[in-house]
């Protein structure tokens, strides 16, 4: 739409004037075919010129709810590796604070299981989809997940009981099917939910983040991890 990228800016800048001490402000983009190669820079306009208190990417995907089933919209592995370690560098240089700093600890586990669940074309994470976490779609189908985009049951045919859908018989089937690993996605809210639930994960994200914590100044952060945690 446009106009829309000035319209975007003005909101940003009051929400960021109005300081509130509870609210961080964050910019978010998604990585697709047509701008996997302008990330960097990207990044450094937000960066430089908006300097928000978290900058966030996420891969395009081709998902139900947003109409791009078909779509060759997703970069390839090669293209998206260069997105992230420049992503990973933007992180360690630019520590954030507060609740952002966690958020952002998450964040760069996830771009790495993101890349290696392009490449590998599997679950590199267990998910936890339909179990941590769950989708509710606008008709009252009730998803593992809006990558999956498969019904455990509809709310409305149910009268609104979310517990006959949860517990129900096609529920635990697709639980299954993806305990299975019989599908693989790199959805960030679904690959959050999992990493609460994983421990190996669990402890890489919070090292990380006690890591920038304690480290000298000027130290990477990537070499206190890569000397504790092999």
């Amino acid at each position: 739409m446009p106009g829309n990228y000035t319209k975007l800016v003005e909101v940003y800048r009051e929400l960021k004037a109005a300081a509130h001490p509870n609210v961080t402000v964050g910019i978010h983009t998604v990585v697709s075919q047509f701008n996997v190669r302008e990330v960097a820079a990207v990044r450094r306009h937000v960066r430089d010129e908006l300097r928000p208190d978290s900058f966030i990417t996420e891969l395009a995907e081709e998902r139900l709810e947003l109409d791009t089933i078909g779509l060759d919209i997703t970069p390839t592995p090669d293209d998206y590796s260069r997105v992230v370690d420049d992503l990973v560098e933007d992180i360690d240089t630019t520590p954030a604070r507060g609740v952002a700093a966690v958020t952002q600890a998450f964040r760069r586990e996830y771009y790495q299981v993101a890349l290696q669940t392009l490449k590998e074309q599997r679950q590199v994470l267990p998910c936890y989809a339909g179990l941590a976490s769950a989708q509710i779609a606008p008709n009252g189908d009730v998803w593992t997940c809006c990558t999956r985009a498969e019904s455990m049951g509809n709310l409305r045919k149910t009268g609104f009981n979310f517990s006959k859908v949860w517990t129900s018989q096609r529920a635990d089937e697709l639980r299954g099917s993806i305990r299975r690993g019989e599908c693989f996605c790199p959805l960030a809210n679904a690959a959050y939910s999992s990493m609460l639930c994983d421990p190996p994960s669990l402890m890489r994200v919070g090292w990380r983040w006690l890591s920038r914590k304690l480290r000298p100044a000027g130290t990477p952060a990537a070499k206190i991890f890569s000397e504790v945690v092999p």
